[in-house]
């Protein structure tokens, strides 16, 4: 036996005697593959959550905790027994969990029940696994060179389900066999395990290396049937450990180290700790974890809400969606996630539809002439799509040019129409309204038809998630559908909601922000607007803007800008520079989504840890941060070509828009930022 502190002296010495050898065994579980986290029981109690939600679908009141002290009471019965006819205390997963379940759902019970257990237990496992790279090469090589490679394991989980843990992680074409002692209770414990391998292959234990982490199991049994042994203690994994065993006790009494503790499980091990660019760690760490934590509470409000369709909109939901997809197998592993889909919708298609209905209202007018490049009738024309020539008449009517800037009209007023403001003029004018709902009918078709290819009427509650910020994508829909009996309620979650949209909130109709909600003074969490339009450029689809609908054939399809379009092409290239970052998030989503379900943590504990998170990334940024994430081509379909006034400019400046030379040089400009950001958001609260 010869012991060793790290996996590459380990393989340049089995190099030196492999050659010698027929046969190579190398134990699974901390050699071949190591866990993500440092108690290989953790992974018990996400599956006895979810018997126990089995259980209460059933109508069987029982806690997680209950199933878990079960489990190991009847596990460590198993192994006593077995211990009196077997020289291992082994046990079989087979035999007790079958058992287990049967006490547990006593004549409900059933093999498809047993089974749907045992894939979700495997899948939580394959999940924190990471196979060691430098041995799987090592794997690679000794089968390009005719050996024969044996996975061994001292676990209670059967070899079928040891094969299937192999294939997932790509190397059951390298190896010849996989043994467990839950098979035949031998065990490499005992050094029966090695004596029923030799004899099943007629193995020359002259020669046969073994490789593995146990001193007594991986070295001294094996060397005293004459196996020469090779055993790591690798002392840079054993750090890692102690690493993750620290965050994890701190985290016990401390909410803010859940999210730290969340993050740590998150990172990559291994063969998966690859070189990538900055942007796909930005990805990975930091909108990963904020992304993550956003679709966490989206299912938590559907399950409270029991929503059961969700539609994921605007381009922004796009990323969205695919967020969710990887992350819902790890929130719904009973099966029972709601339905989803991707929704081709976009403010430009959405808005002349809801004008059929209501018109053009105070309040829409108001949503046009937000950015501050629009000011004047020709912009609203623009937003709504309206063609001005037939509004011409009732324009001149109200003594109003389409280039006078508008004077708004209050959105609460009930005196009626204001003789002194030409717009109010407009707005109370019978055939022009008249004339607006005539030009909105042809898109509100359309969109009804579109919405009914994607079965929207066929449920009593839907879900809407877009990125935010006003609402204008939810608020536009309703609109548009408003006049419709089987029009579904509508729960709008937005990754941020700012309320700057006049907004009404309705059972019918209603929206929040789940990451950040102006209804909810949360000063960190409220930096996330100080990066609104990098956000923007972040989560957009790769698919050009939806503008429209085309029913005129059989099927009602979405129209999307041309490619040759300028706005087009820039998104096009913005894709392609944020294509890393994207990959970094939809793989640091997934591990998020593994984590929460390891460690069983609800949103509410990994806020602490988002908030330090925007904070310090969003408020204090590094300089090379703002240039690497800050790559705009931005394009704002409601904004005019105007040039915004400075003043204008400057008061709604962050620190992000600033050129990153300035946040360089300029002394204290983050400190400045900070305190300038939250006196505007305390104002807005007060």
């Amino acid at each position: 036996m010869k012991l060793f502190y790290s996996l590459p002296k380990l393989i340049s010495h089995a190099n030196t005697v492999v050659t010698q050898k027929d046969f190579v065994s190398i134990d699974i579980f901390d050699t071949l593959m190591v866990r993500r986290v440092h108690d290989p029981d953790m992974v018990k109690v996400p599956v006895a959550r979810f018997i126990a939600n089995q259980a209460r679908e059933m109508g069987i009141g029982i806690s997680w905790k209950e199933v878990q002290d079960l489990r190991d009471k009847i596990e460590t019965e198993q192994r006593a027994r077995n211990g009196k006819e077997h020289p291992d205390h082994e046990a079989n997963y087979d035999h007790f969990m079958v058992e287990m379940l049967r006490q547990v759902f006593a004549n409900r019970y059933s093999d498809n029940l047993f089974n749907s257990v045992g894939d979700y237990e495997m899948k939580m496992e394959s999940a924190i696994m990471s196979p060691r790279s430098d041995l799987v090469d090592w794997i690679r090589k000794l089968r390009m060179e005719g050996k024969k490679i044996i996975l061994m394991s001292d676990i209670y989980l059967p070899s079928k389900y040891l094969k299937r843990l192999v294939a997932d992680k790509g190397l059951a074409e390298y190896v010849t066999d996989v043994v467990s002692s839950a098979d035949t209770f031998r065990a490499k414990a005992s050094g029966t395990g090695f004596s029923l391998l030799r004899e099943k292959y007629t193995i020359d234990t002259n020669r046969w290396l073994h490789v593995g982490d146990n001193i007594i199991s991986d070295g001294i049994r094996p060397t005293d049937q004459g196996i020469d042994s090779l055993v790591i203690h690798d002392i840079k994994e054993k750090q890692r450990k102690g690493i993750v065993r620290l965050i994890h006790s701190l985290s016990r009494p401390r909410h803010f180290w859940k999210g730290r503790n969340v993050l740590q499980l998150m990172l990559p091990l291994e063969a998966e700790n690859t070189e990538d660019s900055d942007l796909f760690v930005d990805g990975h760490n930091l909108f990963g974890m904020i992304l993550g934590y956003f679709i966490h509470r989206l299912a938590e409000q559907c399950k409270q809400r029991n929503i059961k369709r969700i539609y994921f909109c605007s381009r922004e939901g796009w990323l969205f969606f695919e967020c969710w997809k990887r992350m819902e197998p790890y929130l719904f592993p009973d099966g029972s996630a709601p339905q989803s889909s991707y929704l081709y919708v976009s403010r430009m298609a959405l808005s002349k539809a809801a004008c059929a209905n209501v018109g053009l209202t105070p309040t829409n007018s108001r949503v046009a002439l937000l950015p501050a490049q629009n000011q004047d009738f020709v912009d609203i024309c623009r937003v709504y799509n309206l063609d001005i020539k037939p509004l011409r008449p009732a324009l001149k009517r109200a003594s109003l040019e389409p280039d006078d800037k508008i004077a708004l009209v209050p959105i609460d007023s009930t005196e009626g129409v204001n003789p002194t403001n030409p717009f109010s003029l407009l707005l109370h004018d019978t055939e022009f309204q008249t004339e607006v709902r005539r030009q909105g009918v042809p898109s509100r078709v359309a969109l009804e038809e579109y919405l009914e290819s994607e079965g929207f009427f066929d449920h009593e509650d839907v879900a809407l998630v877009d990125i935010g910020w006003l609402g204008t994508i939810q608020h536009y829909l309703n609109q548009a559908i408003m006049e419709r009996k089987d029009r579904p309620n509508i729960h709008g979650f937005l990754l941020a909601a700012t309320r700057m949209g006049p907004y009404s909130n309705s059972e019918e109709s209603h929206y929040i922000g789940l990451v950040f909600d102006q209804h909810q003074l949360n000063l960190a969490t409220s930096y996330i607007l100080t990066i609104k339009d990098i956000l923007e450029e972040i989560c957009r689809a790769p698919h050009p803007s939806v503008i429209g609908y085309d029913n005129s054939g059989v099927q009602v399809k979405p129209i999307l800008r041309t490619e040759q379009d300028a706005a087009a092409k820039s998104e096009t290239e913005q894709s392609k520079y944020y294509e890393p970052l994207q990959r970094g998030i939809l793989q640091g989503v997934e591990r998020y989504a593994v984590a929460i379900s390891v460690l069983g943590y609800s949103s509410d504990f990994v806020r602490p840890w988002l908030n330090f998170l925007i904070v310090s990334r969003f408020a204090f940024p590094a300089t090379k941060e703002i240039k690497r994430i800050k790559h705009f081509f931005h394009q704002d379909d409601f904004a005019a070509k105007r040039k915004v006034e400075k003043a204008i400019v400057r008061l709604n400046q962050s620190l992000w828009d600033l050129a990153p030379l300035k946040v360089a040089v300029l002394p204290f400009i983050r400190s400045r930022y900070f305190y300038r950001h939250i006196s505007r958001m305390l104002r807005q609260w007060a």
